[in-house]
């Protein structure tokens, strides 16, 4: 047994070296299933979908009838054997949908019943990936599906039906099922670190590598001691430090390899490290008692100064980050050198499409699922709209413009961010980009301090959503 393994994770690896994966999943299900018994609460089950009965109550609650009732009131339907011809989503509810959305990971087998836009029902397996929330209460699913044998979305409204993948029992409540796991979930976890971190991660690497390599976008990535000292600060952070101690040795392990891998992905465009740079420098709405970021700022630069001790390019990316970060007279260029940021733009294309390339061409299950989250943090659409939004963010503070109309500025960066792609781009992306673009605002929100919790977006009594940048330091 490998050091540091305890003996549970040394008798999981060997059963599903000796059986696989989806042979191991089947007998550990069971073996739940006999430990806790059966469920006794009153549940969904699955039905006629054109039956009245089938009439939900929400958007993740449906139709309520006793266990002892199921079977009668539940026929078997047949698992779909072909694909739908149509796709899974509608394109006019897909537009009707706010723009913002809460996306977590998870990963979890479901068998479903879904109804797609022209009224065919299926049944199929999937393979739930990655969730997006809206305010609204409609959350969408992101899914490989076995039936179509690729990733596709679900909308929770079509969902008509849902049973785990492997027990066959009745889930009752989808997405409180999803949230709770997502709170052990590796990749979630690592996730929520990373967004926390968003602004300082992106600073923190510019500086170690811009004035060392001199050799532009390509070359602003950690490696070596500058990577395991970004990681290793990272994880020291309090948000991972709080996430991490809920989690057993295995998983802790697995989130901080996810952590440095995200870490020594990234590649840092000049104009994002001016966006982020931006909006961590001090503003004229701080609280006199205390500034969260004022904490985080000397924070960074202390650690970038330890890192770089003994490198001739300390005192340049030193001297440069006190300016960008502190210096309330130096102002970092707002305007954007078109020619170099669509120079860079472009090989953050590449490098996604390399990546997308790289995790269709696997076959084992677990591969594909890996290397898709790795492509989709790198996504192009995403972290230019987390870019686009903090830049924009901060003119309206310069501006003073602190309470700002939320539909307006979001279908504004949305639009600017369309333009930095051509037509079959987006046409290729599908509904996926808007999802995309509604993370981004919704990481940029994040690492701009603000909150729903803090009000920092609401809706008045006439119905219209405002946005409210003086609450960004009450968050936390």
């Amino acid at each position: 047994m490998p050091p540091g393994m305890g003996l549970r994770t040394a008798v999981r690896n060997l059963l599903k070296k000796v059986f696989g994966d989806s042979v191991y999943r089947e007998f550990r299900d069971a073996y739940r299933n006999v430990l806790y018994g059966d469920d006794k609460r009153e549940g969904r089950v699955t039905g006629d979908l054109n039956d009245s009965k089938w009439q939900s109550v929400g958007t993740s609650t449906y139709k309520w009838v006793s266990p002892s009732k199921a079977l009668g009131v539940a026929p078997e339907l047949e698992e779909a054997k072909v694909a739908p011809k149509e796709p899974e989503i509608d394109v006019v509810e897909e537009e009707q949908r706010p723009l913002l959305c809460e996306k977590f990971l998870v990963k979890d087998y479901l068998l479903i019943d879904y109804v797609d836009k022209s009224g065919n029902a299926s049944r199929r397996r999937i393979r739930v990936e990655e969730v997006y929330a809206y305010d609204d209460g409609v959350f969408v699913l992101r899914a490989w599906c076995l039936l179509r044998k690729g990733y596709r979305t679900f909308v929770s409204t079509r969902l008509k039906g849902c049973r785990d993948a492997f027990s066959k029992e009745t889930i009752y409540d989808l997405l409180f099922r999803l949230k709770k796991r997502s709170y052990s979930d590796p990749g979630n976890v690592a996730k929520e670190i990373l967004d926390d971190l968003t602004l300082e991660i992106v600073i923190a690497i510019y500086s170690l590598m811009n004035y060392s390599t001199g050799k532009g976008y390509e070359k602003r990535y950690v490696s070596g001691k500058k990577k395991t000292a970004l990681v290793d600060w990272v994880l020291e952070q309090s948000m991972a430090k709080s996430l991490l101690a809920t989690l057993d040795a295995d998983k802790r392990s697995e989130v901080e390899d996810l952590v440095r891998e995200s870490i020594g992905d990234k590649k840092i465009t000049q104009s994002s490290y001016e966006s982020c740079a931006r909006a961590m420098k001090r503003s004229r709405y701080v609280a006199s008692s205390y500034d969260r970021y004022e904490v985080r700022r000397q924070d960074l630069i202390l650690f970038v100064e330890e890192t770089l001790s003994g490198e001739g390019a300390k005192d340049t990316a030193v001297t440069r980050l006190k300016e960008d970060l502190l210096d309330p007279s130096f102002r970092i260029g707002k305007e954007i050198d078109v020619e170099k940021f669509l120079k860079e733009f472009d090989k953050v294309k590449q490098d996604s499409k390399k990546a997308e390339r790289k995790y269709k061409s696997k076959k084992k299950e677990e591969v594909v699922s890996k290397g898709y989250r790795r492509f989709e943090r790198g996504e192009p659409a995403r972290l230019l709209a987390l870019e686009v939004a903090m830049r924009h963010l901060e003119d309206c503070l310069d501006e003073e413009r602190v309470l700002i109309g939320k539909d307006e500025f979001e279908k504004r960066i949305r639009d600017e961010v369309a333009q930095a792609f051509k037509e079959e781009e987006l046409k290729q992306a599908g509904e996926m980009f808007r999802k995309r673009v509604g993370h981004g605002i919704s990481t940029a929100y994040c690492a701009f301090g603000l909150r729903k919790a803090n009000r920092s977006w609401f809706t008045d009594s006439t119905g219209k959503s405002w946005l409210d940048l003086q609450t960004r330091n009450q968050a936390d």
